[in-house]
């Protein structure tokens, strides 16, 4: 049984994502934005992905790879995958994960979880990891603390703002 759980805001942020890793031999950076409604979400199952857009660039070893699908298919039996959207932040976590059931959220350029191409963060048989994936069978595996802060909120610019950076708006109630 699939189970997403998310908050009753419909109100979607956008996340700069902008991080990078070595495993001591081949260097790895992911960077971009996602989208997602602000929120708590649990995924199990494979469970619908809660984000609305990904535009993610993966570069391995110099190589670099555009992501475009979020996918849950690594994510079954009693393991939990949670994302925490706020207002300023966007915090993955796992639980219940192991060997046999994993918590890996995949960011990949197809829809294919085993893609050539792709971003890789959880837990499984590994207590907690981000790995990234390029062409060639090169992979960047290592060891990461969750949950950890995977983006930060990209803040809109207040109504007042724009009008006040509107130059036809800005001379309103302008005496000559």
């Amino acid at each position: 049984m699939a189970l997403l759980i998310a908050s009753s805001s419909a109100q979607a942020a956008v996340y700069t994502v902008n991080r990078s890793f070595t495993d001591g031999v081949d260097v790895a950076s992911l960077t971009g934005t996602v989208e997602v409604p602000i929120g708590n979400y649990l995924i199990q199952n494979a469970s619908v992905s809660p984000f609305t857009s990904v535009d993610l660039t993966l570069t391995v070893n110099g190589s670099p790879y555009s992501l475009t699908c979020a996918l849950t298919d690594l994510i079954f039996g009693t393991a939990q995958f949670s994302i925490a959207a706020t207002a300023t932040q966007l915090v993955f976590d796992t639980a219940n994960a192991d060997g046999s059931n994993p918590a890996d959220l995949v960011f990949a350029d197809v829809a294919d979880p085993f893609a050539d191409n792709r971003y890789v963060i959880g837990t499984d048989g590994n207590p907690g990891f981000e790995n990234a994936f390029g062409a060639g069978g090169v992979d960047v595996p290592v060891e990461l603390t969750l949950p950890v802060v995977f983006g930060v909120a990209i803040p809109e610019p207040s109504a007042a703002a724009l009008l006040a950076s509107c130059s036809p708006c800005s001379a309103v109630g302008r005496r000559a």
